[in-house]
């Protein structure tokens, strides 16, 4: 089914599971949740699959696999709430199968909702290719950077304290400190949601970020390579 729009009562549903934080009570509104938030996701993962195929032909495009779970992994964190009242759908790669990977994001909360690109898991290997790749392409890498800027999103950069060699234009630095870096865009008007016009949205978004997907995706990509040719393979 393509998608229409989310329920209105969607997220004090959401909230109120994550009130109650009860196995029983999720089970009395597993369905309601399925229906009103977790399958609009899916249909949104499905509306945009062939705009996301053509910027990554390995992009992991099944929806049951790009919709996160209500139900919290608690095992190894500190907050042992069972529920979330957030939802998200990833774009990128399967997870398991690639290191370094960058992705893109879209978040419903009830404050609001979220679209971003970036890139989380890294290593000093990694980190030494974006930083070269920046100095050999850096008109690639401002035109990406001029596309999520105007696409509304803001930046979140874990820096480097110390200066990394290299030289860099004095406008890309800030970027070439990086340790992870990503960008978002955030909205709290929420009627976009229950009218379906944030489809739109996303798909606007997907073009403007897909420049920047693809420089950090290429980086990844030069990354693994090397690394394989290190061991041999």
């Amino acid at each position: 089914m393509p998608f229409k729009g989310f329920d209105r009562d969607t997220f004090f549903l959401l909230a109120e599971n994550k009130f109650n934080d009860s196995k029983t009570y999720y089970e009395s509104v597993k369905q309601q949740i399925k229906q009103k938030a977790i399958e609009p996701m899916r249909e949104i993962c499905s509306d945009l699959s062939d705009q996301l195929f053509a910027l990554d032909e390995q992009m992991n495009l099944m929806p049951v696999k790009m919709v996160s779970r209500v139900r919290r992994d608690t095992r190894r964190a500190k907050n042992k709430d069972m529920y979330r009242d957030n939802i998200w759908a990833m774009f990128m790669r399967h997870k398991f199968e690639w290191h370094y990977q960058p992705c893109m994001w879209f978040e419903i909360t009830p404050g609001g909702y979220s679209m971003g690109v970036g890139i989380f898991e890294t290593d000093t290997g990694y980190l030494a290719h974006f930083r070269a790749q920046m100095l050999s392409q850096p008109d690639r890498f401002r035109d990406a950077l001029q596309q999520v800027y105007a696409a509304g999103a803001v930046e979140s950069i874990e820096r480097y304290t110390k200066d990394k060699p290299g030289d860099i234009p004095s406008d890309l630095r800030p970027y070439y400190q990086a340790k992870n870096m990503f960008f978002i865009r955030f909205s709290t008007d929420m009627e976009p949601l229950f009218n379906g016009k944030v489809l739109d949205e996303l798909r606007a978004s997907i073009a403007a970020f897909g420049p920047m997907y693809r420089f950090l995706l290429d980086v990844m990509e030069t990354s693994i390579a090397e690394k394989r040719k290190d061991y041999g393979d």
